[in-house]
């Protein structure tokens, strides 16, 4: 039971409570017990002064001779100390000093008294009320003596009450006190500290003293369980802190990664990377990654040794500047003597331009994000030089179809010009070659060379500006327009109109100059060929994304004859219709006039309806 007091403060304050009611009700019984063994001490002491009241009355009564009633009042007084005997705590043959006094008085009543009583009033004993009374005195003091130990038993009892009600009191205080002072000591105290260390755990704060509470209830358990769960909580918040500062680190690291990938994408978009500043990105992406000894290796696709060898730190100690196939063929990681070396090829579309290769100790190796970044590194690479390949690749595809139309123009034009000159000086070396030199077709000849020199330094003239076309910041439309004021100047007697509404049609630059030289090449027919005074300029958005492009005039029309519509560039309209897979129509107009449509569908519809059909 001590263990259980000990072990539990519910149990503890339980049997404080206990006491203090079983105390209570101790004080409340005994004071039952004694009150109800008092109540008829009264009782008793008024019979018993009455004995001596009746006994005074006897006195006189008896020597009158009035025997009915002296025996009348003798009855009342053996009735009164039958009573005394009835209200009394003790019977008639109890060994107490009030029992012993009580059967003496009565001993005394019914042997001497009665009978003397009894006697006087019947005439046998002559007496008279004085000597009666006299006779009397004995019993009477009897009777006081009675009455006073009924009295001192009264006494008794109230004393033993006072003295209960004080022990009951002293040890309600005592029990209240005690109660109060274990509340204090094993709830109160711990319960500061507990709420004290609570508060300090909502505010974060975990770093504090144990909770220095030494019980075995459970105000310690629960002491000891928050120490262990705080110790816990910091614990964990020192793990959690100190993996948010790695984290930290990681992001860090991983956001330098990213715009170190941003800045190279762009730069890579905005032209080739030359050795020196490939350099520079190696070294910073050397010092990004934490990676001290790097190799990068730039080769031909068709070559077996580098024609850039960057080095960072140390490199690798097994290269060989002069024959990097072995490097090439190989990817991932290898041991070569006393280093681990990763290799990542600059490989796309089967074509190889080089290596990049990580050195480290041997017993040393690469996580897998740093492997990510080097691969990564080296798609950067790669794709820097792909594109620049590319880009030289257009360039010079580019160039040759320059050429290849400006071949054609001059053979167009000025070739046959030239040709039809050549002819001309024939005839005219001819003509002068006779004894008789015909003036008149001398100087028709001339004439026709002079008309067929202006032709062909009016088609130089066109020629050059053609060549000398650039579409600049307004785009086609602003070229359009540019080249459209061109054509009023030189012949102010026509009316040029242009309706342009592929304002918000992204158009690629491939597009835009096939565009301008088709337009160009039918609006120059229709100003120098058609004879009429209206030229009508209109590119709209057709059916289906579709643009359509339409050039008409209101002159003679174009001839059915073959020859004739070769004579005027046809075929170089076909073929520009062709490299953007469109649609050339040329036709004669009922109202006069001929009209060149063009239809095709540009390359962002084509792709868009390329994912809507996978989609």
């Amino acid at each position: 039971m001590l263990n259980r007091i000990r072990q539990s403060i519910v149990y503890r304050i339980g049997t404080l409570m206990l006491l203090t009611v079983l105390v209570a009700l101790s004080s409340m019984v005994a004071s039952y017990v004694i009150s109800d063994a008092a109540e008829n001490d009264a009782a008793a002491v008024n019979l018993a002064g009455s004995l001596r009241a009746m006994n005074y009355r006897l006195a006189a009564t008896a020597p009158a001779g009035d025997r009915e009633a002296t025996r009348q009042v003798a009855d009342q007084v053996a009735h009164r100390l039958r009573q005394v005997l009835d209200i009394s705590d003790f019977v008639a043959d109890d060994t107490s000093s009030a029992a012993a006094r009580y059967t003496g008085v009565l001993n005394h009543w019914q042997q001497e008294i009665r009978p003397l009583v009894e006697s006087v009033a019947a005439g046998q004993t002559p007496m008279n009320s004085l000597q009666l009374a006299t006779r009397l005195e004995p019993f009477i003091g009897e009777v006081d003596a009675l009455v006073s130990e009924y009295q001192q038993i009264a006494e008794t009892k109230i004393r033993l009450l006072r003295v209960v009600q004080l022990a009951s009191l002293f040890a309600t205080v005592l029990l209240v006190y005690l109660s109060l002072y274990i509340l204090h000591r094993s709830v109160e105290q711990p319960l500061q500290q507990l709420t004290d260390r609570s508060m300090g755990i909502a505010q974060g704060n975990f770093d504090l003293s144990p909770l220095d509470i030494d019980s075995e209830d459970e105000l310690g358990v629960l002491a000891r369980t928050i120490n262990y769960m705080s110790d816990e909580i910091h614990a964990t918040h020192r793990d959690l802190e100190r993996r948010v500062q790695l984290k930290t680190a990681q992001l860090q690291k991983s956001h330098e990664a990213l715009d170190f990938q941003y800045r190279l994408a762009r730069r890579i978009g905005e032209g080739p990377l030359q050795g020196a500043e490939l350099e520079q990105w190696l070294s910073e992406f050397s010092r990004l990654a934490d990676l001290e000894n790097l190799d990068l290796c730039l080769m031909t696709p068709e070559g077996e040794a580098p024609y850039e060898h960057l080095v960072r730190g140390f490199g690798n100690s097994h290269c060989d500047p002069g024959d990097c196939q072995v490097c090439v063929s190989t990817c991932g990681s290898t041991v070569e003597g006393d280093q681990r070396t990763y290799r990542f090829p600059l490989e796309v579309d089967k074509r190889n331009y080089g290596v990049l290769v990580c050195s480290l100790p041997q017993e040393k190796e690469l996580d897998e994000e740093q492997q990510q970044r080097l691969a990564t590194f080296a798609d950067s690479v790669t794709a820097a030089i792909a594109i620049n390949e590319r880009e030289a690749q257009e360039r010079r595809v580019a160039l040759m179809d320059e050429r290849a139309i400006i071949a054609r123009e001059l053979h167009d034009s000025l070739a046959q010009s030239l040709s039809y000159l050549k002819i001309q000086v024939t005839r005219l070396t001819r003509a002068n070659r006779g004894e008789q030199v015909d003036r008149e077709q001398v100087q028709e000849i001339i004439a026709e060379l002079k008309q067929g020199l202006d032709s062909s330094y009016r088609q130089l003239r066109e020629l050059l500006t053609t060549f000398r076309l650039q579409i600049g910041q307004g785009g086609l439309r602003g070229i359009l327009e540019q080249t459209i004021l061109s054509y009023r100047e030189q012949h102010p007697q026509l009316s040029i109109l242009l309706d342009y509404r592929l304002d918000e049609i992204p158009l690629t630059p491939h597009e835009e100059i096939h565009l301008l030289q088709l337009v160009r090449e039918a609006s120059q027919n229709a100003v120098y060929h058609s004879q009429g005074d209206r030229v009508e300029i209109s590119l709209l958005q057709g059916d289906n994304h579709s643009l359509e492009v339409r050039i008409r005039d209101n002159g003679i029309g174009i001839s059915d004859a073959p020859e004739k519509r070769n004579h005027f560039g046809m075929s170089i309209m076909q073929e520009r219709a062709s490299n953007l897979d469109g649609e050339l129509t040329i036709r004669r107009r009922d109202t006069g006039g001929t009209e060149v449509s063009f239809t095709f569908v540009p390359d962002y519809a084509r792709n868009r309806e390329v994912i809507w059909q996978e989609a």
